[in-house]
C-alpha cells in the first residue's frame, strides 16, 4: 500500500481524505461548507506543491543551461585555437589552417570564397597562441585586424600639457604575438590614422616638444603620422607637400582654433599596430580621431628565398620541430629548430653539411720517368686510379674547377740520382687569358746518389673555370718513376661546395 501512496498524485490524495471525512459522521449543511472550504484549502495546497516542484524543475534547467553554456564555450575556444578546415578531395581528406586571409584564398578552398570573419593562426598551427578572428577581404586577400576604437572618438579639452589625453587600442580578437606573427608573414601591413584638431597641434618644433604621440607594437613613442620613415615627424600632407603652411610637416602643427585634419596611413609594418593615441595642449573643443584597422597583405619576401635560419622555416611554415637544413653563407648548415613558441623560434646550431652537385675525385700517375725540354715544362700523366668527374684532363694535366668551392690538393714525386736539377712549380690559371699565379715550388729533399722527393699539398679556394697544373721548373730536370712502381702522383677533390653565388 505504501508503494502504492508514492505515486499517487496531489488530486487522488484530495479525494481519499474526502472519502476519509465522509467516513466519520452524517454530512449537515454546516459540514458541507466545511467541506468545501477544506477542498479549496487542499486544492491551494496542492497547486502550491505543483508550483514548488515546477520551480524546482526550472531551477534544475537552468543549472544545466549554465553548464552546458560552460562546456560549449570551452569547446568554442578550443576550436579557436585549433581552426582547421577539413576539405575533401576525392578520397582524400586535407586539414588547412590558414596563417592568413592570402593563405586562405590561395588554398582555392570553397569554404574562402567569400569575405568575411574567419579564424586564421599566424603563429602556426597548433604552436604559440590561438587562432585569430579576423576579417578577409577574399577579392584580394587582405587580413583586417579590428579594434575597440575604429569610429570617430571626440578629443575632450584636458590642459596643456603633452600628452594629457591618452586613448589605448584594445584588439579583442587577437594578442600581441598573432600581431607581429601576421607582419612578419605579410608582404605589407598599414593602418591609417585622422586627426581632426582645433589648435591642438602635434608637435612645436620651435621648442622641440612633442604634445602628441602614438605608441607602437612595442610601446616605442612615435611621432610620425603617415608613411614609413620613423627618424623624422611628418604628416601626409608633408609628404605630399601641401600643408596648410609650408614651413610645416602637419596640419595640426598650424596651432590655429579652426577645424583642420591630417589623414595618413602608417606602412611600417615592423612597428605596426598602433596600440595607444596620445594628445595634448587642447584647448578648444571639436577634435577628433579615427583609427583604421590593421591591414596586412600579401606574403613575405622571405618566403620566395632560400631559408637561412629556422625563423625563415617558419616564414614558410614550418612548425614542427626538428633538425633542418639551411643557408649559411655559402654552404649548408644543419640546424634544429624549435618551433613551440611560434615565431619567437629557438635556433640550434648542429652543423655543416657536406653536399656536393657533383663528385669531383682524381688520382693520376705517371709510371715513366718524365724530362722537361725546356723550363717550366708542364707534367703529363699516363693512367689513373680514380677519375670521377670531367674537371681533370690527366692526358694534359689540367685540372679545371666546374664549381665555386674549396679543393685540395697533393703532388709527389721522386728526381733522378744524377740529373739536372729538380723543381716543381704548381700554377694557378696558367693559360694567357686568366692570371697566372704560382701557388707552390718544391724541390727534392736528399743527396745526389739517391733519390730525393717532393711533395706539395695544397688546399685553394676556386671559381668556376679556374685551372690547377703542375710544372717542372727547370729544363732537363727528370721525375723518376717505374711501371711497377709508380712514384708521380697527383690526387685532388672537392673538400665543400658552394652551393650559392
Amino acid at each position: 500500500m505504501l508503494l502504492q501512496c508514492k505515486i499517487v498524485p496531489h488530486f487522488m490524495w484530495i479525494v481519499l481524505l474526502l472519502s476519509a471525512a465522509s467516513s466519520q459522521h452524517i454530512p449537515s449543511a454546516d459540514d458541507g461548507q466545511q467541506f468545501r472550504e477544506k477542498s479549496e484549502a487542499l486544492l491551494i495546497m496542492s497547486r502550491l506543491h505543483r508550483m514548488e516542484a515546477q520551480i524546482l524543475d526550472q531551477e534544475l534547467r537552468l543549472v544545466n543551461a549554465a553548464d552546458e553554456i560552460v562546456s560549449l564555450k570551452k569547446q568554442i575556444q578550443q576550436l579557436g585555437q585549433q581552426p582547421v578546415v577539413l576539405s575533401a578531395t576525392h578520397e582524400k581528406v586535407i586539414a588547412f589552417s590558414p596563417r592568413t586571409c592570402q593563405e586562405a584564398l590561395d588554398s582555392g578552398l570553397p569554404e574562402y570564397k567569400t569575405s568575411g570573419m574567419y579564424w586564421i593562426d599566424p603563429d602556426g598551427l597548433g604552436i604559440g597562441d590561438g587562432a585569430i578572428y579576423v576579417f578577409c577581404d577574399m577579392t584580394t586577400g587582405t587580413t583586417a585586424v579590428g579594434h575597440d576604437s575604429e569610429s570617430t572618438i571626440s578629443i575632450p579639452k584636458c590642459g596643456a600639457d603633452p600628452g594629457c589625453y591618452s586613448r589605448p587600442i584594445v584588439y579583442p580578437n587577437t594578442t600581441i604575438r598573432q600581431l607581429r606573427a601576421l607582419a612578419e608573414i605579410s608582404f605589407q601591413c598599414y593602418q591609417s590614422i585622422q586627426v581632426n584638431c582645433v589648435g591642438a597641434p602635434f608637435t612645436d618644433e620651435g621648442l622641440g616638444v612633442d604634445y602628441a604621440w602614438w605608441n607602437d607594437i612595442n610601446g616605442d613613442v612615435r611621432n610620425f603620422w603617415s608613411g614609413d620613415d620613423e627618424t623624422a615627424h611628418t604628416c601626409q600632407c608633408g609628404i605630399d607637400g601641401n600643408c596648410i603652411r609650408t614651413d610645416l610637416k602637419c596640419n595640426c602643427d598650424a596651432n590655429v582654433a579652426v577645424s583642420l585634419s591630417d589623414i595618413g596611413q602608417v606602412t611600417l609594418k615592423r612597428i605596426l599596430p598602433v596600440t595607444q593615441l596620445n594628445f595634448g595642449k587642447i584647448s578648444y573643443t571639436g577634435g577628433s580621431h579615427t583609427l583604421g584597422k590593421l591591414q596586412c597583405a600579401g606574403k613575405s619576401n622571405a618566403v620566395d628565398v632560400m631559408p637561412m635560419s629556422c625563423l625563415d622555416l617558419w616564414r614558410h611554415g614550418y612548425n614542427l620541430k626538428g633538425f633542418y637544413p639551411i643557408r649559411k653563407d655559402t654552404k649548408i648548415q644543419f640546424v634544429y629548430c624549435d618551433f613551440t613558441l611560434g615565431q619567437n623560434v629557438v635556433q640550434t646550431e648542429i652543423g655543416y653539411v657536406d653536399v656536393k652537385t657533383e663528385p669531383i675525385e682524381f688520382y693520376v700517375q705517371s709510371t715513366t720517368n718524365f724530362t722537361a725540354a725546356i723550363a717550366d715544362q708542364r707534367i703529363e700523366y699516363n693512367t689513373f686510379k680514380l677519375l670521377r668527374g670531367t674537371a681533370m684532363d690527366y692526358q694534359t694535366g689540367l685540372f679545371t674547377a666546374p664549381k665555386n668551392g674549396t679543393y685540395v690538393f697533393a703532388f709527389s714525386g721522386l728526381d733522378l740520382p744524377g740529373s739536372n736539377e729538380l723543381l716543381i712549380n704548381v700554377y694557378k690559371n696558367d693559360d694567357k687569358i686568366l692570371i697566372k699565379e704560382l701557388i707552390g715550388s718544391g724541390g727534392p729533399v736528399g743527396g745526389t746518389a739517391n733519390h730525393g722527393t717532393v711533395a706539395i699539398p695544397f688546399v685553394l679556394r676556386l671559381t668556376l673555370g679556374d685551372t690547377i697544373r703542375v710544372y717542372i721548373g727547370t729544363a732537363s730536370g727528370t721525375l723518376y718513376s717505374d711501371p711497377k712502381r709508380p712514384m708521380t702522383h697527383f690526387t685532388g677533390f672537392l673538400l665543400e661546395e658552394d652551393i650559392f653565388p
